[in-house]
């Protein structure tokens, strides 16, 4: 048997199904939204040329994605941006704006935001360097993610998020600055993430449907979490160089203050951090806790941090213990705390594992452990490396 003749790429049969019928333009608007969403935003523009077909499909899609690289000036970025929201079918459905300036004039980007918002987006993701305050957000029925990244927020930015956006579910923050006294109270949200931010002078979290929250290596003023009785998982992660404190107070000891509710909770800091250690004698019970992954700010010489939240975790079944020998020189440098001291370590027969993760040469991991052991003494131990 021959071997088939192979069909040259320009021919009918190679075009369509050889009578000259356009097969890919003969999909659902749908199909073809999900075609463009492979190609860079100009790109998806330019099929208006193809034929009568795409002529204004692009000005449908679910999506909007402007990646300041795509573009060779800023004026340039600018006039597009501007064409594509003003010329965009109001009508159509908008699942997801992603925009990333690169360096435009912040009043502009506010305006592009407000327009997102107006045509009805669901999800939001914003890149900065910019600078953002309360009227760069417009009320919305339909908004219900918001990411932001590298944005210093005004003092009242979060205002008409608490209020004016009843569906938004997700927030999450990335190398954002915080200026002002600020308060993130909606009551339809559900995961919060920070990470890598800094905050000053001080934060209220308190969303009462909260259901997760995550703060991450972020440099903190005074963040007091209040009210949070739906919240199952927390994690937070304080950085190890630099951490606000005024004279020799360091602020921030209301931090685990809502955290009670939580069944799931990290808290990781280097040795000598005081945001979570002065927040111990006045939080309340976590009722609720059964898993709890602690890091090196309970290495104190007297584990004063780590018999005193085990005192207020009843129902705990498994503990962590991830030691990176992390100090904080400034913390270290503070007065020591003045503490009440702690009646007896008590017994913890509720607590199954223990689990600590640490380098080889550890020195104080044998103390660790004699800590541990009469308290959880039913427990089963393991020491194990990162």
């Amino acid at each position: 048997m021959s071997a088939p003749t192979p069909t040259p790429c320009g021919s009918k049969s190679a075009r369509g199904n050889g009578n000259g019928v356009d097969r890919l333009s003969s999909l659902s608007d749908d199909m073809l939204h999900l075609v463009m969403s492979f190609l860079p935003m100009p790109e998806v523009v330019r099929t208006s040329l193809l034929s009568p077909r795409w002529r204004f499909l692009w000005c449908s899609t679910p999506f909007i994605r402007i990646d300041g690289e795509d573009f060779v000036d800023n004026r340039k970025l600018e006039n597009f941006i501007d064409c594509l929201l003003l010329l965009r079918d109001y009508t159509a459905s908008l699942d997801e704006a992603r925009i990333s300036p690169c360096c435009v004039d912040c009043t502009k980007c506010s305006v592009w935001i407000r327009h997102a918002i107006m045509h009805k987006v669901r999800l939001l993701d914003i890149s900065g360097p910019l600078s953002l305050d309360k009227t760069a957000i417009f009320p919305s029925q339909h908004l219900k993610t918001i990411r932001l990244q590298a944005a210093m927020l005004r003092h009242g930015f979060f205002r008409p998020l608490n209020y004016d956006c009843p569906v938004l579910e997700h927030l999450g923050l990335e190398l954002c600055t915080f200026w002002g006294h600020e308060e993130i109270s909606s009551r339809s949200l559900k995961v919060l993430h920070i990470s890598r931010c800094y905050l000053t002078p001080s934060l209220l979290i308190c969303a009462r449907n909260l259901t997760n929250l995550s703060i991450l290596d972020t440099d903190i003023g005074g963040i007091v979490t209040r009210d949070l009785s739906s919240l199952v998982t927390a994690s937070i992660s304080l950085i190890s160089k630099h951490f606000y404190h005024s004279d020799t107070v360091v602020v921030g000891h209301h931090l685990l203050d809502g955290l009670s509710h939580a069944t799931t909770l990290e808290l990781h800091a280097p040795l000598h951090e005081r945001a979570f250690e002065r927040g111990l004698p006045t939080c309340p019970m976590f009722s609720n806790l059964t898993s709890l992954v602690l890091g090196d700010w309970v290495m104190t010489a007297d584990f004063y941090p780590l018999h005193s939240i085990l005192q207020r975790s009843d129902n705990l079944k498994e503990l962590t213990v991830k030691l990176k020998m992390e100090e904080c020189s400034i913390c270290k440098a503070l007065p020591l705390t003045r503490r009440a001291s702690l009646s007896g370590s008590g017994s913890h027969p509720c607590i199954e594992r223990i689990k600590i993760y640490c380098q080889k040469d550890h020195l104080r991991v044998g103390e660790l452990v004699q800590a541990l052991v009469p308290t959880a003494c039913n427990a089963k131990v393991s020491i194990e490396r990162p």
